[in-house]
């Protein structure tokens, strides 16, 4: 598949670094939220990102790999 290389940075974090809310993947790869939250949206959408709320605090969202790309991946 192509994706854009800011979707590819955000599914490498995803792969390595688990569960991470939006604010967290836009401080591992210093984009900016804005198109972290662009490119989660298409990554969803394809099914290859799955969101999650974070059971603490409601108004939090954490993503993580979805099924299918996490059994190719990993």
């Amino acid at each position: 598949m192509d994706f854009a290389k800011s979707s590819e940075l955000i599914l490498n974090v995803l792969n390595s670094h688990g569960k991470l809310s939006q604010k967290e993947i836009a401080n591992c790869i210093k984009i900016p939220e804005r198109t972290i939250r662009y490119n989660l949206r298409q990554l969803i959408g394809k099914g290859l990102v799955r969101e999650s709320l974070v059971w603490t605090d409601l108004r939090q969202k954490e993503f993580e790999l979805g099924d299918s790309l996490c059994l190719s991946l990993c």
